[in-house]
């Protein structure tokens, strides 16, 4: 948590994650949204065609009636959809705003002498901190971040020995890293 890169490889890993959760869950929902719309644009058009156009009551009827029909079937299918889905959906786009927030507030300074650039946490670190110390398994499923030491531990693969003299930790970081 306190080296910078490896705490935005985290946070990368974890909008990405979340990213592609939302995606899965839009997969089912959007195109029905989509085609509700485009229902609804079509019949305000017919609307207008039948008054300007002073369209055959038959004809507009006929048309009226498909367009309803279909309507009524994908608010159907749209009602089948588990409402746990929907709000799951609702839920990570939430949290997806979260860690998009605290991605963005990882400021670049030129700090080094050298001058390579460092990055400034102090907000994300935080956060990331105050997370971890909930040590509660069932935020961790609620924000898609570990919030146990132990969870922390063990997806940043750090494997901890305890010897009577000394603490012996071995860590591999498992993000691989991000080319800009």
């Amino acid at each position: 948590m306190n080296d910078p890169d490896k705490l935005q490889l985290l946070l990368r890993e974890t909008v990405d994650n979340l990213k592609s959760r939302k995606e899965e869950l839009e997969a089912r929902i959007l195109p029905i949204n989509q085609r509700l719309g485009q229902i609804a644009e079509q019949k305000a058009r017919l609307a207008d065609n039948w008054v300007k156009l002073n369209m055959d009551t038959k004809n507009y009827s006929k048309l009226q009636r498909n367009l309803d029909q279909e309507e009524a079937k994908l608010k159907s299918i749209r009602n089948d959809v588990d409402p746990a889905q929907i709000q799951e959906l609702e839920s990570t786009q939430g949290v997806l705003r979260f860690w998009e927030t605290q991605l963005r507030s990882m400021a670049w300074n030129t700090e080094n002498e050298d001058g390579s650039m460092v990055s400034v946490v102090e907000k994300p670190h935080k956060t990331a901190l105050k997370i971890v110390g909930f040590e509660d398994k069932d935020a961790s499923n609620i924000l898609h971040f570990p919030a146990t030491r132990r969870e922390l531990l063990d997806l940043l693969q750090v494997r901890v020995v305890v010897f009577i003299d000394r603490i012996e930790i071995n860590a591999v970081f498992p993000i691989e890293p991000i080319d800009y």
